[in-house]
């Protein structure tokens, strides 16, 4: 800092930075060397000076016009504990500015978010002003010279820059919590809260929150910052863990944000207390420290997008922990540049990396979706497939068979000729041991060729299998019902003793994918399957309780790769649209009837020729 004789010369410009003749004269020091002719009339500050956890600040500025001046003292920072600005005058000082934790946004002289004070400078000569304060931390202030002129530009072109940075952080919050597909749910909920506390604390140091959301709160102003600053480490804390999962990567990593975000937590109640912002603050670094060697540890492991949370992890320790801590306890390494100029940066660039992430992963998904959808497209072609060969394969084998009765017919023709042969012979009293075993012969070939008729006709007349209701539903329910009971669903099916022809497994396999449906799409009540008797036809019936379908939907939803508007990751769009297949291929019908919100149909026409 500049030496006692230095002075700053007041040049004709709208700005006057006063760095150069700034001095801090340390804490806990007496009375500068002069009087204060009004103590006695201000009690609060003879309480704050007795307290001795202020800190004295000498500014010394020479104005060499011909006339006397007006300008605003810009302090630099939004709100202090207290702040009292002395004027030196016949060797006493006197108080030209005051505030304390009880002053409310509308008392202070100048109502601006940071604060600002009128101060006189006399012509030819130089004004000396002493400031003694304490504010969040060590904060040290930066005060300027302005116009009143000077200042409403620059509140315009930070408030404009400002809006852009809110603005930004509200898109990147927007786009994880409205395009939740492919995205975790906690990963979403925790980056959510990431932003809005960013938001919080960037609007609390940037003074908006006490102008705009709590202006006659003075006591929980001061109070905020440490409030705001727990939960930014709580919301970051949260966003770490699930998004490197490491519960079950970094188990170490995992206990110490734990501990740290715990004891954050747990201090809340002694907020009030002068050492908190230290104590808060040197958890923040211990925080930022882990969450960067676990970003280092995860790039090692090659978990998907770790190098970009790591690059704001990085981020955070730089400007906010390392060049905000020197502007504090040493020196700004920027002095053109605002010391509340680093949390914004750092609490721009870590959300942007950090959706860059989620978005790398969200890519990472899809791929990985996609994969899976033309795995299960070509498996279940190949379940049809494998489906029609097998019945095609029956109907070779029943017209072998058929071949085969016809041709055991034709041969039936000759010995039954040759049996009447016999008859005759045996009329006629030729008969011997010769006729004994040509009887027997023909008897065993005749009941040879009855049986392979007999056969034939048997499955002739049935065309396929026998399904027996009863047991493919005691199937299908044991199958789903441990699924329905984790979401606390009942399934309650109906049991029939009708049989139909046709493939249990096709009916088995249509059957599956609609109660999938019906229980993943269902979060509160029943999921039933029975049978109904039309006049002419039989309806195998799926009916839930679930969100149901618009009616936009109940037919789009059978094309391939086609999902409802409350679809959620898990499906693949495929479900109906291989239960329109299987039913065609069976000569089935599939319909579906829904109301939004109270439930879905899914029916299953069955003709009663076939049924």
């Amino acid at each position: 800092m500049a030496h006692d004789d230095v002075v700053c010369q007041l040049r004709v410009q709208e700005e006057l930075p006063l760095r150069g003749c700034m001095r801090i004269l340390g804490e806990h020091v007496a009375y500068p060397p002069l009087s204060l002719s009004d103590i006695t009339t201000n009690p609060t500050f003879t309480d704050h000076f007795k307290s001795e956890s202020g800190l004295w600040v000498k500014i010394a500025v020479n104005n060499t016009g011909e006339t006397a001046l007006t300008r605003l003292l810009a302090l630099g920072i939004p709100d202090a504990y207290f702040l009292y600005l002395f004027k030196v005058r016949d060797e006493r000082l006197e108080t030209v500015f005051s505030l304390d934790e009880r002053m409310t946004f509308s008392q202070r002289q100048v109502p601006n978010r940071f604060l600002y004070a009128w101060v006189n400078l006399a012509s030819k000569c130089t004004t000396t002003f002493y400031i003694y304060y304490r504010t969040h931390g060590k904060t040290p202030l930066q005060p300027r010279l302005l116009t009143a002129k000077k200042l409403a530009q620059l509140d315009t072109r930070d408030d404009l820059l400002n809006g852009v940075i809110f603005g930004v952080l509200i898109i990147l919050a927007s786009i994880v919590i409205f395009n939740q597909q492919g995205i975790r749910r906690a990963d979403s909920r925790n980056y959510a809260a990431l932003i809005i506390f960013c938001l919080l604390f960037l609007s609390q140091i940037q003074g908006y929150n006490f102008q705009f959301l709590w202006p006659t709160q003075a006591v929980w102003n001061m109070q905020a910052p440490g409030v705001i600053s727990v939960g930014l480490l709580l919301a970051h804390g949260l966003f770490s863990i699930s998004f490197l999962q490491m519960w079950q990567r970094f188990r170490l990593f995992f206990y110490a944000i734990v501990i740290i975000v715990g004891l954050a937590v747990g201090s809340l109640p002694f907020i009030a207390n002068e050492y908190f912002t230290p104590w808060v603050s040197l958890l923040a670094v211990v925080y930022a420290v882990c969450a960067v060697a676990a970003g280092v540890s995860a790039v090692r492991q090659h978990v998907p997008a770790s190098p970009l949370y790591l690059m704001g992890g990085i981020s955070l320790i730089v400007f906010n922990v390392i060049l905000m801590t020197l502007s504090i306890f040493w020196q700004n390494p920027f002095p053109e540049l605002s010391i509340f100029t680093y949390p914004k940066i750092a609490y721009m660039l870590e959300p942007i990396f950090f959706i860059i992430a989620v978005i790398n992963q969200l890519h990472r998904f899809n791929e990985q979706k996609a994969e899976l959808r033309v795995k299960r497209q070509a498996e279940t072609e190949l379940l049809i497939r494998a489906e029609q060969e097998r019945l095609a394969a029956v109907e070779e084998a029943k017209n072998h068979q058929l071949l085969l009765a016809s041709a055991s017919h034709d041969l039936s023709q000759p010995l039954a000729s040759i049996r009447f042969a016999m008859a005759a012979l045996q009329a006629r009293g030729e008969s011997g041991p010769v006729e004994q075993h040509i009887n027997t012969t023909l008897d065993y070939a005749q009941g040879l060729i009855r049986d392979l008729i007999g056969q034939a006709r048997r499955e002739e007349g049935n065309k396929s299998d026998s399904i027996a209701l009863f047991e493919l539903f005691d199937r299908l329910q044991d199958e789903f019902e441990v699924v329905a009971a984790k979401k606390g669903l009942r399934l309650v099916h109906v049991s029939s003793h009708l049989e139909l022809k046709g493939s249990a497994l096709i009916l088995h396999r249509i059957l599956s994918n609609l109660l999938a449906n019906a229980i993943r799409y269902t979060h509160k009540g029943r999921v039933i399957f029975g049978v109904r008797r039309r006049p002419q036809h039989i309806e195998i019936q799926v009916l839930d309780t679930g969100v149901g379908l618009f009616a936009a939907d109940c037919q789009t939803l059978m094309a391939p790769f086609r999902q409802g508007r409350h679809a959620d990751s898990a499906g693949y769009g495929l479900g109906l649209f291989i239960v329109k297949t299987l039913c065609r291929q069976c000569r089935y019908e599939l319909k579906v009837t829904s109301k939004l919100g109270k439930g879905s149909v899914f029916a299953i026409k069955i003709p009663t020729d076939i049924a």
